[in-house]
């Protein structure tokens, strides 16, 4: 087994048109369960929002960026090369 410890503990995280916010609420992984919301980091939680859409989600505590009230998800496209 691994030394590196694995996050136990999550934020809850509303997202409504393309803003989402932390509720205030922490739950565990056993209260979370196998739900499809369950995000480890930023990126999957933007990813998972794009794919599911405005929702409840749960971001592994610690992941939410200090002294941030709300985030937009939305960004524009951008073109490659």
């Amino acid at each position: 087994m691994s030394g590196k410890s694995v996050s136990k503990a999550f934020d809850e995280i509303e997202i409504f048109q393309n803003v989402a916010a932390r509720t205030g609420n922490s739950v565990t992984r056993a209260v979370v369960g196998g739900r499809v919301g369950l995000c480890r980091s930023l990126t999957e939680l933007g990813a998972k929002f794009r794919r599911l859409g405005d929702g409840c989600y749960y971001l592994a505590e610690g992941e939410w960026p200090a002294d941030t009230a709300s985030i937009d998800l939305s960004r524009p496209w951008e073109t490659m090369g």
